[in-house]
């Protein structure tokens, strides 16, 4: 019998390496509960905190005492009719509102780049769906939040449309100004979900972008990405409802986790107390560093102003983008060599999701490894363009889940249709779903990932997962 222990071994191990997180948790690895005595308290008893639902904790799935209390806390915090924990993460928080905004047979607007588990949603609650495009941001190798444009497209082509769903912001601190947008679909009788994972520290500052919650009947919001919040710590905010108690019992656990459901609390306290003086803080610390962290000339750190009108961007996060022959990925190397965790890395840069509680060193120490790179050390010819198709769509997504299929190699699977999406890694946005027929243009895409020793989400050995149903093609 092995007398290794691999997995708590290597975090261990990790931990010992004394890296500056600049990725998840929000907490930064238990750093974010040392703001206050409470918080020392939580994180220095956190081993011994673990209990379940005995009197007088109350309980999640009827929470009548404390846990009722917290989350009406939460709800004024956001201003939302409703607050609910969850703890499950974020993807329990869309599979309940997709199940409780819609009907089987609804036809939904979805943004293209939306998360997966969004597409797990609109396949369980047999949905049809209308794509909103992507956009991309060539010169900065980024992808974009659809605009009014792409929105109003996708609207048109609709027949029946129930509701949209929305991300807000992006994975790069992103988001386009929707306000007005929801405002006229919501006159128009649809209901609007936003996936706002990476904004729970929205409106909390003058210096953030605006919360969206009062624009929209569901808002979800991953507390543990960007606040001092256990991972898999979520919130889900209701401002109209049918049956959200019934769904969410149903997609979250039965026994969750006091812990997370304790930093959840904590979280929201933090936003109460702390939020807006320390990160005021943080934005003048990171708008401070970033101008000499530009005058290097090595790197750029994305601004509000190097994207088109209408867009807003996050600054408690950097976005380091690198001139085109340059590699992201290589750059994320690079930095992790420097102890410095980034949180991902693109083609053509990488993300650094920074904290209230990085001080002036922290910043230093970015500052310090950039200055110390060679540049010419990142150079990489192989640079995969982003893309902005959407394939034709022959049949929903929830139409192929238990259809028979094959496997064929990508230069076979031309006009064939596609059974799962295909989603290249980074960036993240599906190049084609489930349903949709597998174009000449989309297996060039493909290989160029596949050349540049990129993932792809969904291919098996250069093999393509497809249905068999092949007359279809003619649709």
């Amino acid at each position: 019998m092995s007398k290794r222990i691999p997995l708590l071994e290597e975090v261990l191990k990790y931990q010992k390496e004394k890296n500056l997180i600049l990725s998840m948790p929000g907490n930064k690895s238990g750093i974010g509960f040392l703001r206050d005595d409470i918080g020392k308290e939580f994180v220095n008893n956190m081993g011994f905190l673990d209990i379940t639902e005995v009197d007088p904790l109350d309980n999640l799935h009827c929470p009548e005492g404390i846990i009722k209390e917290a989350q009406d806390l939460l709800a004024k915090t956001y201003g939302s009719k409703k607050a609910y924990f969850v703890v499950n993460g974020s993807t329990a928080g869309n599979l309940a509102s997709i199940f409780d905004a819609f009907n089987e047979g609804y036809e939904v607007l979805v943004e293209r780049n939306c998360h997966k588990s969004i597409y797990n949603g609109l396949i369980l609650r047999k949905l049809k769906v209308r794509y909103i495009e992507p956009v991309i941001h060539e010169n900065k190798g980024l992808f974009l939040p659809p605009t009014e444009k792409e929105i109003y497209k996708a609207l048109e082509g609709c027949n029946n449309p129930k509701g949209i769903i929305l991300t807000y912001p992006n994975y790069f601190g992103i988001g386009y100004k929707v306000f007005d947008i929801l405002r006229k679909l919501k006159e128009k009788g649809l209901t609007i979900i936003i996936d706002g994972a990476h904004g729970a520290h929205y409106g909390i500052s003058g210096k953030l972008p605006k919360s969206i919650v009062k624009y929209a009947d569901y808002i979800v919001l991953s507390a543990h990405k960007t606040l001092p919040s256990l991972t898999q710590g979520s919130y889900l905010l209701v401002n109209n409802d049918n049956n959200i108690d019934f769904y969410l019992k149903s997609f979250m656990t039965t026994s969750p986790s006091y812990l997370i459901m304790s930093s959840l609390d904590y979280s929201r306290y933090y936003l109460d107390i702390y939020g807006e003086e320390d990160y005021d803080r943080l934005i003048d610390l990171a708008n401070k560093w970033s101008v000499k962290i530009n005058k290097l000339n090595k790197v750029s750190v994305l601004k509000e102003e190097d994207l088109p009108m209408g867009y807003n961007l996050d600054l408690s996060r950097y976005i380091f983008t690198l001139p085109k022959g340059y590699s992201g990925h290589k750059l994320l190397d690079y930095l992790r060599s420097m102890k410095i965790q980034c949180e991902m890395s693109f083609d053509g840069g990488v993300v650094l999701i920074l904290s209230p509680f990085n001080n002036e060193e922290d910043f230093e120490k970015i500052y310090n490894s950039i200055n110390k790179l060679n540049l010419s050390s990142l150079r990489d010819n192989q640079y995969q363009n982003y893309y902005n198709i959407i394939p034709k769509k022959v049949l929903e997504p929830y139409e192929v889940f238990d259809k028979s299929f094959e496997y064929v190699d990508i230069d076979e699977s031309i006009g064939k249709i596609s059974k799962e999406a295909l989603i290249p890694y980074p960036p993240g946005i599906p190049l084609i779903c489930g349903g949709e027929i597998i174009s000449i243009e989309v297996i060039e895409i493909i290989k160029g990932y596949i050349k540049n020793n990129k993932s792809v989400i969904g291919l098996y050995n250069n093999l393509i997962n497809k249905k068999t149903f092949d007359f279809l093609i003619i649709l």
